[in-house]
């Protein structure tokens, strides 16, 4: 089943995320991350940063076990979806104790003939704006949907 280009434009449900200091610490152990940029506080004041800041791939969080766009897509299935790509842009660090609004959106989709067969890819963006509605980081990944199993 080839993915409904009608859902170009289709937006997943808006929410809110804190970031912790204890989710940082996590991540940045889980991903092998030893710098003390994220987990001293003593010495990332001491940093242009001017404090702790996350892991560029922390990003990745914004959107684990959170609503999609792709939600409630009638015969979807989780089981045939595949992460191809993943893309950040930065406009303000992320920062322990800052509160974000999320919220993605269906940019575009497409076919393509792989090795294993016909296959949609649907690109998603993601925006996190902070409580003044300013974008703080712009996720865009590539959802790859495989047309047979």
């Amino acid at each position: 089943m080839a993915v409904d280009k009608t859902l170009i434009g289709k937006k997943g449900p808006a929410y809110w995320i804190e970031i912790e200091k204890g989710h940082i610490r996590r991540f940045a152990d889980a991903v092998g991350d030893e710098s003390p940029l994220y987990t001293d506080e003593d010495y990332a004041k001491q940093t242009p940063f001017q404090g702790l800041i996350t892991p560029p791939t922390f990003a990745t969080i914004l959107t684990m076990g959170q609503p999609s766009p792709l939600d409630d897509v009638p015969g979807f299935e989780l089981r045939r979806v595949l992460h191809g790509e993943q893309d950040y842009q930065f406009h303000q660090d992320m920062r322990p104790g800052d509160k974000y609004r999320v919220q993605s959106e269906i940019k575009d989709v497409y076919d393509r003939h792989g090795s294993s067969g016909r296959m949609s890819l649907i690109i998603i963006e993601t925006v996190a704006s902070d409580l003044q509605e300013n974008p703080v980081v712009t996720a865009q990944s590539t959802v790859v949907y495989r047309q047979s199993l």
